[in-house]
């Protein structure tokens, strides 16, 4: 049978309450009130957390760039968490094997990894914060227009709403500034305690278009706010609020990735509020996988009330940094392709990383594809390794893990799963693949694409009719939908520009 163990290798011995554990303090005994019977809340790996761009340009009739299907983001948007023994600390890590077919056909054992947390989000108490708000009012977000369509507003509404709405939730132990960029970058608001909502409530209130996108210029200004805002709370972060279009200085993601590098390295998180049809994916990818860094896609205001329901405060609440997996696979077995690691780089080595894990109301998976040298001969195979992690507070964390496949049957597709999550994840990282390779044939040859596209829906339609799921249906849809645009030839790429005379 499978054999799948977790172990821990650290010592312990302080107990704390809710912000000593978030802030990588040790878990305390099983007693009323404290973590270990708070039961299993859920944790994601940083980096983009939805599907949204693709989602809504393929709502709109278009196919969207390869760079839009991101299997993390698809990852978050489903609760994928593992059962395990009881976990008494504030990042759980559990793993489970499975054995199915790639896209391709190709027989592939398969290793997930969950992740969820210890916290209860009914008395989750959030480091206080110092929050740099960088807000694109270049004329791409249309500050000045009222809504130019029925479907869509501008994204310098829904950055409002949601600047806003996020600026509410700050309290006496927090502080906040903005700063704007277009033509030039401004602080319209210096570093202001989140009490003075008066205050803060009317400079954001006064935001304006101010021209073209001088993205660069923004972002070191609040940069350099951010490290002068070191040492007063615990916690400091920027949050950009843009559509990711710039045309002014610094224009390729490689430049800005080293910029949010060099602010990650001084401790500094970013938060990536990408507003719009017109999202620049790409540049959204690069810059939201370091450490500290995630992104978010929103299109209209009630996107704005499902983040602040959703993930707030946890969306500003990191519990681990620099996860890292190292694996030992028995001989005759490599590691093919891995997925949910939102570090951009697509080497396949023996240490897989995530440079950055948080608190989420749903629970992540990290997952890999292993292969035979005898495409049958999974019998035996077995997976060692260690997963270590640093607390918030610089404290080391290792675990173990080992699981071995004993030869159990397979179903008549040629599956078997030790956790039905573990088919849920294959599943969909086998789809998004799919849709992303698809993606980029497209490009250059409709038909190879709409091939690819006919394989994968198939596949992923007997996937959720075997597993039995209702919450893949809504993924085959997207699919199906994908499909038809491809078979209809329709335009490929962003709706940057779409609904707002003179963009």
């Amino acid at each position: 049978m499978v054999h799948v163990n977790t172990v821990r290798r650290i010592a312990c011995t302080c107990t704390g309450l809710i912000l000593v554990m978030l802030l990588g303090g040790c878990p305390s005994p099983a007693t009323p009130g404290n973590f270990a019977n708070a039961g299993d809340f859920g944790a994601t790996q940083g980096g983009v957390q939805d599907m949204g761009a693709a989602r809504e340009l393929i709502a709109s009739g278009r196919v969207p760039p390869p760079e839009a299907f991101v299997v993390e983001g698809m990852f978050t948007e489903h609760d994928l968490g593992l059962e395990g023994e009881a976990c008494d600390r504030v990042l759980c890590l559990r793993s489970a094997i499975g054995i199915a077919p790639s896209i391709d056909g190709e027989s592939s054992g398969w290793l997930q990894v969950g992740l969820s947390s210890t916290i209860d989000p009914d008395t989750f108490e959030r480091p206080s914060l110092s929050l740099i708000a960088t807000v694109d009012v270049s004329g791409s977000m249309g500050w000045e227009y009222t809504t130019p369509n029925t479907e869509y507003p501008t994204p310098g509404e829904v950055s409002r709403n949601l600047l806003s709405a996020i600026a509410a939730e700050l309290g006496p132990q927090d502080q906040i500034a903005i700063v704007t960029y277009g033509t030039e970058s401004q602080t319209v608001l210096p570093l202001t305690n989140g009490e003075d909502q008066v205050t803060i409530q009317a400079a954001i209130d006064a935001l304006s278009t101010g021209g073209v996108t001088a993205m660069e210029a923004g972002l070191q200004d609040a940069y350099a706010l951010a490290e002068e805002a070191g040492g007063v709370t615990e916690q400091v972060r920027v949050m950009l609020f843009t559509d990711l279009q710039p045309n002014v200085g610094a224009t390729e993601p490689s430049e800005f990735e080293e910029i949010v590098a060099n602010g990650a390295n001084g401790g500094v998180g970013l938060t990536v509020m990408g507003v719009g049809v017109g999202l620049g994916q790409e540049l959204l990818n690069a810059i939201s996988h370091l450490r500290g860094g995630n992104a978010f896609s929103l299109f209209d205001n009630e996107d704005v009330t499902d983040l602040l329901t959703d993930d707030w405060p946890f969306l500003v609440s990191p519990i681990a940094y620099n996860l890292t997996m190292e694996v030992t696979l028995s001989v005759g077995f490599e590691v093919a392709d891995a997925y949910g690691f939102p570090s951009g780089d697509d080497e396949v080595a023996t240490g897989y990383d995530v440079a950055t894990v948080f608190l989420s109301r749903r629970k992540g998976a990290l997952l890999l594809r292993l292969a035979a040298a005898e495409a049958e001969e999974f019998t035996g195979m077995s997976v060692s390794g260690d997963l270590s992690y640093d607390t918030p507070d610089g404290q080391a964390v290792t675990e173990s893990i080992e699981s071995t496949y004993a030869g159990e049957p397979l179903d008549e597709r040629g599956q078997f799963f030790e956790q039905d999550s573990v088919g849920a994840t294959v599943a969909l990282a086998v789809l998004v693949s799919a849709m992303n390779q698809a993606a980029t044939e497209y490009a250059e040859d409709q038909e190879l694409a709409i091939g690819t596209m006919q394989v994968a829906l198939a596949r992923f339609s007997g996937d959720v009719e075997s597993l039995n799921n209702d919450a893949l249906t809504a993924e085959v849809e997207l699919a199906g939908d994908l499909l038809e645009l491809m078979k209809q030839g329709a335009e490929q790429g962003d709706l940057y520009g779409y609904g707002i005379d003179g963009w």
